[in-house]
């Protein structure tokens, strides 16, 4: 004869606490304006017998709560992405022309900040792409953000010449992003790898070595912004898609695990060292020839849309975010106020453009100038973003990139 079910009394409550941490922890999405939402479903576990099994062995570490790993996660790419700002910042307040080494390191965001910008931005928006219960239809979201950020930019570069600004090729990415929302983990990386050498041989062969032209901006022929965004611009989309397809890739995987994330600053840091050192030889070996003809696919210019620059600093991108997604919240003095700034990315780029604009002289700022401006302008942006991140919480910008009355759309 079976023996009747045993009741569960005040005894097994802690037993049932145990398992309902282990199963209802909640994974929040980014969104590439830097706002995170969604919650994991609570599935029920029976809590007879099961909290031995999830009882770490003698000696062993607790195993690391799903809701942590997701906090930390987002936190680190948060933090990125302020870093990626500031690196903005510093390259746009310039002066641009490095002479001593001084200056170089000054100037060492230049090429790699805003490639970092676009790595997390494909990061985004692939989890935002991520399929999700009962999300609704994400295309009018997406669409939504690429014509607010291209029309906003265009608008917006109009206001200076000395920025370039960057929002009309997210608006172009956005929606690559969403064309390439189900192919499959290799296939990113595949195309990645191919435009690395495709996107830079049709820049040079149908370009012929011409310089990019004046920034676009509203107004513009519609032929000569379609030929801008794809190929002539400042940020040409045949090599700029690289850094994205990457971060789309790399939102595929899990950043929660240590391995992942190893992996990603091996390699990463290999391949930021070695392109640089590759770029730097040519550069030394080609000379003036560099700059003719097929030669300048061997060279590596920051902004130079060449194969060695973009794998360089892509890969410095991989080993930032592995790096600070590494770091999470055990930093908190680092990646608190970074996050915060990151959090409002898209606000403050746009308030550092329009300041930029009312306070840069004609002729620039000299080193000393330029330094003591990029750090005014940083402290106080991540000041701002602190403060404004514990009063109110979403950046203006955000909210209206967020499209929430989008998201209810079936």
């Amino acid at each position: 004869m079976s023996r009747p079910p045993r009741r569960i009394g005040p005894s097994d409550l802690p037993s049932i606490k145990v398992v309902n941490a282990a199963w209802t922890g909640r994974e929040r999405m980014a969104e590439p304006g830097g706002t995170a939402s969604g919650a994991g479903p609570i599935v029920a576990a029976p809590a007879v017998g099961v909290p031995a099994l999830l009882r770490p062995a003698h000696g062993a570490p607790a195993p690391e709560q799903p809701g942590a790993a997701s906090t930390r996660r987002l936190t680190g790419v948060d933090a990125a992405r302020g870093l990626a700002l500031i690196g903005m910042i510093v390259v746009n307040v310039g002066p641009a022309e490095a002479e001593g080494l001084l200056h170089r390191l000054y100037l060492l965001p230049y090429g790699r900040a805003s490639v970092l910008f676009v790595v997390i931005a494909g990061i985004g928006m692939g989890w935002m792409l991520r399929p999700r219960h009962r999300a609704g239809r994400r295309w009018p979201v997406v669409v939504w953000r690429a014509a607010l950020l291209l029309l906003g930019g265009l608008a917006l570069q109009r206001l200076t010449d000395d920025v370039s600004v960057i929002l009309p090729l997210y608006g172009a990415l956005f929606l690559l992003g969403l064309a390439l929302q189900h192919a499959s983990r290799t296939l990113l990386l595949v195309l990645a790898g191919l435009m690395t050498v495709v996107g830079p041989v049709l820049y040079v062969v149908l370009l012929g070595g011409q310089q990019p032209a004046e920034p676009l901006e509203l107004g513009n022929p519609a032929l000569d912004l379609l030929h801008g965004l794809a190929l002539s611009g400042r940020y040409p989309l045949v090599t700029w898609c690289v850094p994205f397809l990457v971060g789309l890739w790399v939102a595929r995987l899990d950043l929660r695990d240590t391995t992942v994330r190893r992996r990603l600053m091996v390699w990463g840091g290999v391949a930021a060292v070695v392109g640089f050192v590759l770029s730097q030889l040519s550069r030394s070996l080609l000379d003036r020839e560099g700059d003719v003809g097929l030669a300048r696919l061997l060279t590596g210019a920051a902004h130079g849309q060449m194969p060695l620059w973009l794998i360089s600093s892509v890969g410095g991108a991989l080993l930032v975010v592995a790096a600070f997604v590494a770091l999470g919240s055990r930093a908190a003095w680092l990646t608190g106020p970074l996050g915060a700034a990151g959090r409002l990315a898209l606000t403050l780029y746009v308030l550092h453009v329009l300041v930029l604009a009312v306070i840069k002289p004609d002729d620039g700022f000299t080193l000393a100038q330029g330094v003591a401006v990029s750090t005014a302008i940083s402290a106080a942006f991540v000041v701002l973003a602190v403060v404004w991140q514990r009063l109110v919480g979403m950046g203006p910008l955000e909210r209206l990139l967020r499209g929430s009355w989008l998201r209810r759309a079936r």
